[in-house]
């Protein structure tokens, strides 16, 4: 069947300016559309399957390509570069930025599961350059004018799930199954391992690793590497540090820092006094120690077994 097209010039837009900063310069061409509402913008560089299904409204720069039987529902945005693999759906107002690979069958953007909500008018986002695998599951918000956010260069494996008014930030990675309760928040270059589940409410600091299956129930502070049901902390993640640039020197510090933390022979708040006497200009110190005073669900500690912690542990 010939696809009937219908000239309809579109504004430039711009929203370099997202409150979220997650979006660079994302901006959305003349072009036309489809007698179904399917956008085909600037050149035939656009390639959109005849068979998917595309809202008037939906926003989508000139070199996008969409796969066969995808949905794409009202006021969707997708940034240039980006590619939509077949059988997705994209709910309303969804926002990709630039450069985003999504798999087959991820479903991004709908409602909440929340039974709280009712139809609120809520937001989800995601940013430059994030790889979004197979049957991977992205609510909204829950509240009116939420937004469930993930950051750029984020790789979510296959089967993952964010939940509504989830952040996981730039550099974050969810291996496969690994799964957000609702208003998570996930750090900067944190790692959560397979089939792990993140009770809501938790927070993962930046540069955690969560090993596979666990169960987290309270956040877990930078840098830890936390594993079990519940999930607790066993020392630094040094694999995941050197990864990112941290060097000896570095890292060590972040070790005494972690078994300052941990110290039994103090209180949680004498050993948070002591790092910041310790380290008052430090910036892994200050990052640790805000963690823990923004805690609402209390820091993992680890097991009781460990009784006496060397440096060498944690």
């Amino acid at each position: 069947m010939g696809i009937m097209m219908q000239t309809r010039r579109l504004a430039l837009i711009n929203i370099a300016s997202s409150r979220s900063g997650l979006l660079t310069g994302l901006k959305f061409f003349s072009g036309t559309r489809t007698a179904f509402g399917c956008l085909i913008s600037g050149s035939d560089m656009s390639l959109i399957h005849p068979t998917s299904v595309v809202h008037p409204s939906a926003q989508i720069a000139e070199d996008v390509e969409i796969g066969p039987y995808s949905i794409v529902e009202a006021d969707v945005r997708i940034g240039a570069g980006s590619r939509i693999g077949g059988h997705v759906t994209l709910g309303e107002r969804l926002v990709i930025g630039r450069n985003v690979r999504v798999f087959n069958y991820a479903c991004l953007g709908t409602a909440s599961q929340d039974l709280k909500h009712k139809g609120q008018r809520s937001h989800c986002e995601i940013g430059d350059g994030s790889i979004i695998r197979e049957f991977v599951t992205m609510n909204r918000a829950t509240r009116e004018g939420g937004v469930t956010r993930v950051g750029r260069r984020v790789l979510l494996m296959a089967y993952t799930h964010v939940a509504h008014e989830c952040t996981v930030e730039d550099g974050a990675i969810l291996a496969n199954g690994a799964t957000l309760g609702g208003e998570v928040h996930v750090g900067k270059h944190a790692n959560i391992g397979g089939l792990s589940g993140i009770h809501q409410f938790c927070r993962i600091g930046a540069h955690a690793i969560i090993g596979a299956s666990s169960k987290v129930t309270q956040d877990i502070p930078p840098f830890v590497m936390a594993d079990g049901h519940p999930a607790r902390p066993y020392g630094p993640n040094v694999i995941g540090l050197e990864r990112c640039g941290f060097d000896e020197q570095q890292i060590a510090l972040i070790r005494r820092i972690l078994h300052k933390l941990y110290d039994r022979n103090g209180s949680l708040e004498e050993n948070c006094e002591a790092i910041r006497e310790m380290w008052p200009a430090e910036p892994a110190a200050a990052m640790v120690l805000e963690f823990v005073e923004l805690s609402q669900r209390g820091i993992a500690h680890p097991r009781p077994r460990h009784e006496e912690f060397s440096e060498a542990e944690i």
